[in-house]
């Protein structure tokens, strides 16, 4: 089942931000991730989440997103990432096939 890396990036230095952005490209499909999302304007539709660069990588399995993220071509591309940019980052496994009856009414838990 397919699992999904989502970041909400706020960009602190551009250039530095490039570096980073050549390197961890290599690191996602070393892994079998590609990307769905990679910027793009956004549109807040409910709530204040208003992320400035919001990135969303699938991979075939939550195994495989976990390997890029400890692998040694993405501990190196972080390096490139520190003071460039500030980072909020999940990993999801996919639950397309769950059942909405397992999923608890709101405001219950």
């Amino acid at each position: 089942m397919s699992a999904y890396m989502i970041a909400d990036v706020g960009i602190i230095s551009g250039e530095r931000y490039e570096s980073y952005r050549v390197a961890v490209r290599a690191a996602i499909e070393r892994n079998g991730g590609r990307y769905l999302v990679r910027g793009g304007d956004v549109t807040v539709i409910e709530g204040t989440w208003d992320p400035e660069r919001l990135v969303v990588v699938e991979f075939p399995t939550l195994e495989q997103a976990e390997s890029f993220y400890k692998s040694p071509e993405y501990l190196e591309a972080r390096t490139l990432r520190q003071n460039a940019a500030m980072v909020n980052m999940i990993l999801i496994d996919g639950t397309a096939d769950q059942p909405i009856s397992t999923i608890p009414p709101q405001g219950t838990s």
